[in-house]
């Protein structure tokens, strides 16, 4: 009996062990399939498209051996494995991502649909994937129909300076007739200025502030959308509202410091243009397009303004003027616009949309009659209204950041932005209003002239931007640091707002390319940036100057004398560079490049024996604390790494003559910058922190010096009490180049600081977001906390470049080539914190790296996507003291050791997760 029970027990134990086996072993799945970064885009007018996919797959060293791609003209189609417009074949690679289309030539106004299967490392075929699908735009101009149009108001008479100019939105609409049964239905829609689409009585689309912000003058983006399902039989009514936006509204500055030209920057009035595709089941096909036969009109919106705020008179609705059967015989004809002279092309980045909606978490009357709502965080959105009273009430919301001493919203900061929303009430029953063409970055919400006692829920915040923030995942034993990463990705979906502005607020809201640049990898991090940056850099490309240098802001609708500044062109190549590194973009860097050399050639003609000047309007080390950098090393120092990136850039596009005069420029500029900044001690002439981080963080130190250099930075930061003496530039730079050469316990010094200046004293001063300076406000100092200068924001994303520190030390994810193929894992261990929780989802899958103290040992565990492998960098005197769970690292055949030294261990592994104890080495 006991016999037969031992084999039972033996039986059950190889079924559960080759049932286990069998599922390490199942076959691979693609999913999460996208085309140009983005899911089944509508609308795209790149002709060869590329594809990615990610893989899921049980066990460890799990790879993808080949794939094959299947396009078909139709859902039926590619049910039936048809790939009539393409058929990959089985190719034999490891690509998920940046896999060109090499099909048939795509068609204008054309669905396609696509899936793909893989093989594993085994030879093992996948099921074909979930199907994906893309539309095409209209490819060519003689597929566009329509004509723009608008309703006149006049022309701005007022004195430029003195007085606001605030038109109202233009109201367009045509009613139109279906007698067939519709098969497909799309529209496409643009506008100079932003436009609103309505069909039937509903928004079209769920984006805000179409068809975003260009150089209208190179391009003008436009949108598709699906209507199939909204097309009626009989009686449809389609309609537009448009206003200003970034076309003819106030932007930026300009007001403030008085240019010629305040607004109408790109064009006098806004006009929109659009055309209905409809394909009938019979195989008809017929194209309702804007001309002289829509009608026009103003409405409830009676003023509109991006930065200034809108004005909404409910009494004044034409209501169902975008429904079937509306009257709109007292409407006139429209006015009739000439084309632009930008191209027309498809948004290729990601659109505004709504990400959360926030409840107010308190309320409070600092006057009576004054209400100010607290929003719990400091956003870029809108303010929703619910409110109740007699027509003709008017009702006035304005917006900040912080709070005075009295309650009362701080708007001093806001500079000339008036930043103020009004509802006039039509009196029937509860209203409900949201602006449609302005926004605001606030975190207090004052409301005046409410009737009666206003409840909580009367303000709903909107939160508005172009990306999300869940790309990444982070957590240590320190709160304080914690609120600190919520701030970042706070501040970052605030200013990601189809540019990389710097700041939502005030009167600026510029793309600056300094902030743009120092903030790129931390972007990456936090947010799947791709589209948004891919978007970003066309704009960049578009503003670039005659004589080669990349502005401070893109677009670039005005400028100041001296147009450009060292550190902020500079992400003309620092930002494509990036996107490579992180997405394997290369078709980006091919798109910059021609930019990119004239860049350079730019900067050897600016430069004397290989030493680039300051030059232009130079921002140096922006706010900059105690320590000033000149302006001739930024400039130097910033030449060089352009040199150094360039080289590596020249060399993945095959470039190899290029990359050659690039290492050799490098060399040269290298050899230059050391003979005049470096001095034989180590330390840098001007002996500041950032001249030392940005000369180590650039390999612009002699490589016998280095070590001098980088102790130097050490020992200054110890003497300033662990705080910082820099700004902009320095600061990520400090913590980069302190871990580069082993400060590990110095830069989380650094990194849990809470005196000024460092990111814990915002935090400890009740930050919700990144502020723009160290010392923005404190809320236990009476005279600081009215704190009103006109350089002071607290939604600055650019100090918020510690993000990149923390995944790429703290938590230690890296990759070593473009992509995340090959991962390097290298976290910064040290006593000052407990544990470190980090994971980031990239291009190829999640990657998660995560450390904690168990007394005298670290426990570490990684996860590493499938199809990909890392070396991880273990802190460890012997080998032979490493487990992998259970076991000597030598018994685990899944894991090689690649090599040793007498303070690190490097392993090979493939993908899946593991769990490493070790006796750390300092």
């Amino acid at each position: 009996m006991k016999s037969k029970l031992i084999l039972a027990v033996i039986g059950f134990f190889a079924i559960y062990f080759s049932f286990a086996q069998s599922l390490d072993h199942a076959p691979l799945k693609a999913h999460h399939l996208r085309t140009e970064y983005l899911t089944n885009p509508k609308g795209i007018t790149v002709t060869n498209p590329r594809f990615s996919w990610l893989i899921e797959g049980n066990g460890r060293n799990r790879s993808q051996l080949a794939y094959q791609i299947l396009v078909s003209s139709s859902k039926k189609k590619l049910e039936e494995d048809q790939g009539n417009i393409w058929d990959s074949g089985k190719v034999s690679s490891h690509d998920t991502n940046q896999v060109v289309f090499a099909g048939d030539d795509l068609i204008s106004n054309t669905d396609y649909f696509w899936k793909v299967k893989i093989w594993d490392e085994s030879n093992q075929e996948s099921e074909w994937s979930e199907p994906a699908h893309w539309s095409m735009g209209l490819l060519n101009f003689s597929d566009w129909h329509g004509q723009f149009i608008s309703h006149d108001v006049g022309y701005d008479t007022t004195d430029k300076y003195d007085s606001l100019y605030l038109p109202p939105a233009r109201y367009l609409r045509k009613s139109f007739q279906i007698t067939k049964k519709v098969k497909r239905a799309t529209v496409y829609s643009t506008a100079l200025g932003l436009y609103e689409l309505r069909l039937n009585g509903e928004k079209v689309g769920d984006d805000y502030f179409a068809p975003g912000w260009t150089d209208y003058n190179e391009r003008l983006y436009y949108q598709t959308h699906d209507i199939t399902n909204s097309i009626k039989q009989g009686d449809n009514a389609i309609g537009a509202v448009i206003a200003d936006g970034w076309y003819a509204g106030y932007l930026g500055y300009a007001l403030l410091v008085r240019l010629d030209k305040v607004r109408e920057f790109y064009g006098v009035n806004p006009s929109f243009m659009g055309q209905l595709h409809i394909q009938y089941e019979d195989g008809t096909e017929e194209v309702l397009a804007t001309d002289s036969t829509w009608k026009s009109n103003e409405g409830p919106i009676r003023e509109a303004d991006i930065l200034m705020g809108e004005k909404y008179d409910a009494r004044l609705e034409h209501s169902g003027w975008d429904t079937p059967g509306y009257d709109d015989q007292d409407w006139k004809t429209p006015k009739v616009y000439t084309y632009p002279d930008g191209k027309l092309e498809a948004h290729p980045g990601s659109l505004i949309k709504n990400i959360e909606r926030l409840k107010p978490v308190k309320m409070t009357e600092p006057e009576p009659g004054t209400y100010v709502f607290d929003l719990g965080k400091n956003f870029a959105g809108i303010a929703e209204l619910k409110v109740e009273g007699p027509a003709g009430t008017e009702v006035r919301l304005r917006f900040g950041e912080i709070l005075k001493r009295d309650g009362n919203i701080q708007t001093e900061n806001l500079r000339l932005a008036r930043a103020t929303d009004t509802y006039i009430l039509k009196g029937e029953g509860v209203e409900v209003w949201q602006p449609k063409f302005t926004y605001h970055g606030f975190q207090y919400v004052e409301v005046t002239g409410y009737p009666g006692k206003p409840s909580l829920d009367a303000i709903t915040g909107i939160v508005l931007s172009s990306i999300k923030t869940d790309a990444s995942a982070f957590k240590t034993s320190n709160e304080m640091n914690n609120t600190l990463y919520e701030n970042i990705k706070t501040t970052q979906a605030a200013n990601f707002f189809d540019i990389p502005t710097d700041c939502p607020q005030r009167d600026e809201r510029l793309g600056w390319t300094g902030d743009a640049q120092t903030y790129m990898r931390s972007a990456t991090y936090n947010a799947d940036v791709s589209a948004f940056m891919t978007k970003f850099l066309v704009d960049l490309d578009d503003a670039q100057r005659w004589y080669g240098a990349y502005p401070n802001f893109a677009p670039f609708p005005y400028s100041r004398p001296n147009q450009y500044s060292p550190a902020w062109m500079d992400a003309g190549i620092i930002i494509p560079y990036n996107m490579y590194k992180v997405y394997n973009d290369k078709r980006i860097l091919e798109f910059m490049y021609k930019g990119m050399e004239k860049f350079m050639e730019f900067q050897a003609d600016a430069s004397t024996d290989f030493i680039r000047p300051g030059g232009g309007n130079n921002w140096g080390d922006w706010l900059a604390v105690d320590e000033e950098t000149s302006k001739g090393y930024i400039g130097a120092s910033f030449y060089g790494y352009d040199a150094k990136l360039m080289a590596e850039i020249a060399e993945v596009l095959g470039r190899t003559q290029d990359a050659q005069k690039y290492r050799t420029l490098f060399d040269n500029i290298k050899k230059a910058f050391s003979e005049k900044y470096i001095l034989p001690n180590g330390r840098t002439t001007e002996d500041t922190q950032t001249t030392y981080a940005l000369a180590l963080y650039f390999d612009l130190f002699p490589e016998n010096l280095a070590e001098k250099g980088a102790a130097r930075l050490a020992e200054k930061i110890e003497k300033n009490n662990f705080k910082f003496s820099t700004g902009f530039l320095g600061t990520k730079h400090v913590m980069l180049a302190l871990s580069k050469y082993g400060y590990h316990d110095l830069t989380y010094k650094l990194f849990k600081q809470t005196e000024y200046p460092s990111w814990g004293y915002s935090v400890e001063n009740g930050s919700t977001s990144i502020w723009e300076r160290w010392n923005s406000y404190t809320k236990n100092d009476a005279e600081n906390s009215d704190l009103n200068a006109k350089m002071n924001s607290f939604s600055h994303y650019a100090f918020g470049s510690v993000a990149e520190w923390m995944f790429l030390h703290a938590a230690g994810i890296d990759t070593e080539d473009g992509g995340y193929r090959n991962i390097r894992i290298k976290p910064v261990i040290s006593k000052q914190v407990d544990f470190i929780n980090g994971s980031y989802k990239s291009i190829n899958g999640t990657i998660a790296s995560s450390w904690k103290w168990q007394g005298n040992k670290v426990l570490m565990t990684v996860k590493i996507p499938v199809n990909t492998k890392a070396k991880v960098h273990i802190p460890i005197e012997k080998v032979s003291d490493l487990r992998e769970g259970n076991k000597k690292i030598a018994k685990v055949p899944s894991i090689k050791v690649v090599a040793s030294t007498e303070k690190e261990a490097v392993l090979e592994i493939g993908s899946g997760t593991y769990s490493f104890s070790f006796t750390y080495a300092p």
